[in-house]
């Protein structure tokens, strides 16, 4: 297995994994987006947003993720830390990569339900492994991210509940939304819930096999 070049400094063998993992993230939003089945909970209010506001997915992700970061911010007060307004940076690369991957994946939504399905289905997969490769860089956290662990070390309740509480939080937000302007919902459905209950359990079961062949294909491993 070929790995990345070991003269290449540490921070920017990270910094490209970090890069690489909000990408794949990004694409398997756009592929989720493609199923016509659901968002993912996560982005439910930027997805629902863009097409009630008719303004681009991609803006509007980066618009919300940088409202994430603010409310971390009035979470946390003196205790938030001020590289961690660098996160604005990212919800703007990630938005970017939206954008990227919706394009990308222009074609037609296919019409056929179970092929929406497996759609839906790979959405999980690739945004599984879009995180697991941003987390094994190490480095800032994505602000939704950042929000739930604002909320923890507020709160000191368990990451995991906290997790759920989130996604039905920004799932009923999103879908308040669209009721009251639309007067329907848009953009929830059987893929949302999909998502919410498999993103998890696709980590866990990547994370031991792909976890350390992740570190030595980026030569992450402990360097004198």
């Amino acid at each position: 297995m070929k790995t990345i070049d070991a003269s290449i400094p540490r921070f920017l063998r990270r910094l490209l994994l970090y890069i690489l993992g909000n990408f794949v993230l990004a694409f398997g939003v756009a592929v989720a987006v493609k199923s016509d089945l659901g968002i993912t909970p996560v982005n439910s209010i930027a997805f629902v947003a863009s097409r009630i506001f008719s303004i681009d997915h991609g803006l509007m992700t980066a618009l919300v993720y940088c409202c994430y970061v603010l409310i971390q911010f009035a979470i946390l007060r003196k205790e938030f830390l001020p590289i961690s307004f660098l996160q604005i940076a990212v919800a703007w690369l990630f938005g970017l990569f939206v954008s990227l991957c919706n394009h990308i994946l222009s074609f037609p939504a296919p019409e056929t339900y179970w092929i929406r399905l497996l759609f839906m289905i790979a959405s999980v997969v690739i945004i599984a492994l879009g995180i697991l490769l941003y987390l094994r860089a190490n480095l800032l956290p994505q602000p939704a991210e950042g929000l739930m662990l604002a909320i923890q070390k507020k709160t000191q309740w368990k990451l995991h509940n906290i997790k759920i509480i989130f996604d039905f939080t920004v799932v009923a937000v999103a879908a308040a939304l669209s009721f009251i302007t639309v007067h329907k919902v848009i953009g929830i459905r059987e893929g949302t819930l999909i998502a919410m209950l498999g993103v998890g359990k696709v980590m866990s079961f990547f994370s031991a096999p792909l976890g350390k062949k992740i570190d030595a294909l980026f030569r992450l491993g402990n360097e004198e």
